[in-house]
């Protein structure tokens, strides 16, 4: 039966604020997250091979594989930290007698004048591929899985990869001197770092660490390296390289690395003293001469310390 003229202007007009409240209603609840950290969505947004390099430097390896490369990653934008690496720790030539290489990862930057930066310093440095995913927080292990892949198949002989955050401060003389130790042969499925064990999945949507059951259902992740910096041999990056296609794409970089120690059966070597330091402490020249690496030192401070650290390398015992 059909209303009367009267009650269908009313319920138009009722319905009409309803939906005013929910755009208003929407609009606030949007409005008064910002600032705070947004859940990540957990989704294989790209494939393995879905980006193609911009820049691929694909003669690195060319004189014959280095003893020890560094993959650092970093951000388009961030041409000061590259430059102040090169001149401190990523410095290639910082260890006597040693190969050491290093190339910064890259996504892409929607920033055309920053992609154009990007080129001419790698025109100048050529220590830099990056593949035109979009470069961000959330595609941290496609970032990191892209320095793997690289190094499976232009530089497969190296002996051992570090892949290293940029914001640490990193000792390469006490790592090729006391762990990698070049005169001995190199190691093979060898894995090891600041170690996390037994570390629970977040289940709550709206955790920035959430991990929905639907990709990873276990109650606790495998043992894994803190993401900060780990160090690994070379021949591991073919099998990390071919592991990664049976597991689900998502951010948590050091977790998924984990995952595909576990799925290819590598255990992680326990370092033998607290040699990785993921967390920040004060700079004390003879206890940092003896540790790999310790995190949250700038750039700023990393050059003001550099020149008395090589001398503590010499002196202290």
């Amino acid at each position: 039966m059909a209303l009367p003229p009267k009650c269908t202007r009313t319920g138009i007009v009722a319905m009409s604020w309803l939906l005013i409240i929910l755009i208003v209603s929407l609009s606030y609840n949007k409005n008064i997250n910002k600032g705070t950290v947004s859940p990540i969505t957990i989704q294989p947004v790209l494939g393995y091979n879905s980006g193609h390099y911009l820049i691929e430097e694909n003669t690195k390896c060319a004189g014959g594989p280095p003893f020890l490369m560094l993959l650092i990653p970093s951000s388009p934008q961030d041409a000061i930290i590259r430059d102040v690496l090169r001149k401190t720790w990523a410095n290639e030539n910082l260890v006597d007698g040693i190969s050491i290489k290093r190339l910064f990862l890259l996504g892409s930057s929607l920033n055309t004048s920053v992609q154009e930066e990007v080129k001419r310093e790698s025109e100048v440095f050529h220590d830099i591929i990056q593949q035109d995913f979009l470069d961000s927080y959330n595609n941290l292990t496609l970032k990191t899985l892209m320095g793997i892949e690289w190094i499976s198949r232009l530089c497969p002989n190296v002996s051992y990869v570090m892949k290293i955050d940029s914001d640490m401060f990193f000792n390469p003389w006490f790592l090729v001197q006391h762990i990698l130790q070049p005169q001995k042969p190199a190691k093979v499925g060898f894995f090891s770092g600041l170690v996390v064990e037994k570390a629970i999945p977040y289940r709550n949507k709206d955790s920035k660490w959430y991990m929905p059951t639907s990709m990873y259902s276990k109650t606790h992740y495998p043992p894994y390296c803190s993401g900060t910096g780990y160090i690994f041999s070379g021949d591991l990056a073919d099998r990390i390289n071919t592991a990664k296609e049976s597991i689900p794409l998502f951010p948590y970089e050091d977790v998924f690395m984990g995952i595909c120690l576990e799925i290819i059966g590598v255990k992680i070597s326990r370092p033998l003293g607290a040699w990785f330091v993921g967390e920040r402490f004060r700079y004390n020249r003879c206890q940092f001469a003896k540790l790999v690496m310790v995190h949250h030192y700038g750039p700023d401070e990393l050059l003001k310390l550099w020149p008395d650290f090589t001398e503590a390398v010499k002196t202290c015992t």
